[in-house]
């Protein structure tokens, strides 16, 4: 409480002169926004997003201080687990403030409701996301399986995007993701921020002095089918999590669970450094209103609008109760569910001109499961965060390791008529852990899904090595074939062969690599993500060579578009991309051509299975035209050309 109170006294004396006059603000911001005018010219910056997907938290990020799709349908926001289309992200952004000079100045990727965009990255190629991961060997840079690092600053906006009345502070922010697929760090993203004073490229060189970091949430969570599901949602903080290990992360959920189609739920948790003072405040973000503590005049109960404003919050350390406790909410707030906002935030930190500091937080997602709640998943996940960060015991200096389990074999999927067949290698069985130094291989496991969602992969089958651990069941009934190529490397290849499938039914296969543990932390034995070679096929029936080729049938012929497609369940939506005629007993490789009447060339599809397609004889095209146009209504011809060899037919379209 005396740390409280001390840092909420400096808050008050450093708030005496927060601001400037209006028009001295306005007059700096200007002179700043006809400088970058002159600047940047004609060029562009260049923006790019990318998608952590190789765990089962899948979050996109951009380079710009946002993070989350924000409302963009062709990337996940924050999907959780991967493939369920349950998001719990709308939108996230970076803020940094301090005391600049004279002044208190704040820039943000967006500040979530007056929006107005404050980072940008810089206009050259090669200013987009650059990737490494450590599946490539070759790759020394890489500390997780999938890096992100994106560059961007303060100072390279569009002239579109410039706010008048905003001063940049001058600052340089590199900013590295890292994910994994490890069952330990599945359900994470941690973040490192590289954030550098370069004021002096604006003017003066300035001391960034008191400065904080916030995270701004406008989480949104529920299935994405469910209608208004951002309506519903509830916030916390965790300060110690049921394994008594301090976390400090700030949480949203759906209030309910929405029927148990989104049980999860995700937050932001501070990894490094331990700050003097951590913040976390919510909103109700169209009443105007957020919970306050009287007894703190730096608690803002309302969206904070200036920088000064924006300060006193990040400063005001204050952790405001779960939502669901705030008894005291005026009327037309709905505490039991609605779409709510909050903000992590927490420093201070001195930086000065040319200096870098880093910052590290992590985004953690938690699940129900036997015997445990979502949030003692929750909290679970965030300590294993601060332990791949920096291993226990901890010294200050990041790791980004865990005990990895072993690699996963490569696959091969082959599909029949009503069955499927998986062929994968013994490559694993060799693999070195890096922590015990020790090969610790133990088993395979076979796993199969209808939806791709990793914890909904039905376990085919287990087998392990003969040596007294697990069930010693042998690898004999996967069939071992051993392999012996051109350089005399000999390779062992297991199969499974799955029966009694339907034709034409998507189905998801993987098999994994689990070791036996690591017995000096008690780790239990540790599984490849079933995520690494997960493969969509389908049984299929049809030729396996042209020679075979005797009748090509095009579904459904003819088109109608006055058939209810979509409650069939054929086709998504009733969009020109989301139309759907199907190609039928082809070869697994071919060159499908469709034609006009006249002879004038429409598609060209090309079907190599399983390079392009996940069923082997059949091939869906979505009646685009090679001239990204939607056909029309008519009578079109199509061939079928396989090692020489060709069908030729017709279908109609009636629209």
């Amino acid at each position: 409480m005396r740390f409280k109170l001390i840092a909420l006294s400096l808050c008050f004396l450093l708030l005496i002169n927060f601001t400037v006059s209006e028009a001295k603000r306005k007059e700096s911001a200007n002179k700043t926004t006809q400088r970058l005018l002159k600047q940047t010219d004609d060029l562009q910056p260049t923006y790019d997003v990318k998608t952590h997907n190789v765990g089962n938290l899948w979050l996109t990020v951009k380079n710009r201080g946002i993070f989350g799709a924000r409302g963009d349908g062709n990337f996940p926001s924050c999907e959780f687990p991967g493939n369920s289309d349950v998001e719990y992200l709308f939108g996230g952004n970076v803020w940094i403030a301090a005391l600049v000079g004279d002044d208190t100045l704040c820039s943000s990727g967006d500040d979530g409701w007056d929006g107005g965009y404050e980072f940008g990255p810089r206009w050259g190629t090669g200013d987009t996301i650059v990737v490494h991961s450590i599946r490539k060997p070759e790759d020394s840079v890489a500390v997780s399986e999938q890096d992100y690092y994106a560059v961007y600053n303060d100072t390279s906006l569009l002239i579109s995007e410039l706010d008048e009345e905003h001063i940049p502070m001058g600052l340089e922010i590199e900013q590295r993701s890292y994910a994994w697929s490890y069952s330990y760090a599945e359900d994470f993203v941690i973040f490192d921020f590289f954030i550098k004073n370069v004021s002096y490229w604006i003017g003066e060189p300035k001391t960034f002095r008191k400065l904080y970091m916030g995270v701004y949430v406008d989480g949104d969570c529920g299935h994405k089918t469910t209608p208004t599901y951002a309506s519903d949602d509830i916030t916390g903080f965790i300060k110690v999590n049921s394994e008594g290990d301090t976390v400090n992360i700030a949480w949203l959920s759906d209030n309910d669970g929405d029927g148990g189609t989104c049980p999860g739920v995700t937050g932001v948790g501070v990894l490094f450094p331990d700050p003097e003072t951590v913040s976390y405040n919510w909103w109700a973000p169209d009443k105007a209103w957020g919970p306050t503590n009287p007894s703190n005049p730096y608690d803002w109960d309302d969206h904070p609008r200036t920088d000064g404003q924006k300060y006193r919050i990040m400063c005001n350390g204050e952790i405001d109760p779960d939502q669901t406790a705030c008894t005291w909410a005026p009327p037309n707030v709905t505490v039991e569910g609605m779409d709510t906002r909050y903000f992590l935030s927490f420093g201070p930190f001195d930086v000065e001109p040319d200096s870098v500091l880093k910052l590290t937080i992590a985004y953690v997602g938690g699940l129900p499961g036997p015997g445990f709640t979502q949030f003692d998943d929750l909290g679970r996940n965030a300590r294993w965060a601060k332990d791949v960060y920096d291993n226990p015991p901890a010294d200050g200096i990041p790791d980004f390791k865990g005990p990895p389990p072993p690699p996963s074999p490569r696959l091969i999927v082959d599909p029949g008529d009503k069955m499927v067949k998986i062929r994968w290698n013994n490559s694993p069985e060799y693999a070195v852990d890096s922590f015990s130094k020790l090969v610790d291989f133990q088993g395979y496991r076979i796993y199969r899904s209808t939806t791709g969602i990793i914890s909904e992969m039905e376990l085919l089958g287990d087998y392990d090595r003969i040596d007294n651990f697990g069930f010693n069941l042998g690898f004999d009934d996967i069939h071992p074939e051993i392999e012996i190529d051109a350089n005399g490397d000999t390779t062992v290849w297991y199969s499974y062969t799955d029966l009694g499938l339907t034709n034409g039914e998507y189905l998801y296969y993987a098999v994994t690599a689990y070791d036996s543990g690591y017995a000096p932390t008690g780790l239990e034995p540790l599984e490849s993500s079933p995520a690494i070679n997960l493969t969509r096929v389908a049984p299929s029936a049809g030729p396996t060579s042209s020679a075979e080729m005797t009748e090509v049938l095009v579904i459904p012929n003819p088109y109608r578009i006055d058939e209810d497609y979509v409650a069939m369940g054929w086709q998504s939506g009733i969009g020109d991309t989301e139309r759907r005629i199907d190609f039928v007993q082809i070869p697994k490789k071919c060159t499908i051509r469709i034609y006009t009447l006249a002879g004038d060339l429409v598609a060209v599809l090309d079907h190599d299975f399983p390079a392009k397609s996940p069923i082997a004889h059949r091939e869906s095209w979505n009646m685009i035209s090679r001239n990204i146009q939607a056909i029309s209504s008519g009578i079109y011809l199509f061939s079928v050309e396989s090692e020489g060899k060709n069908y030729v037919g017709k279908f109609a379209i009636i629209y």
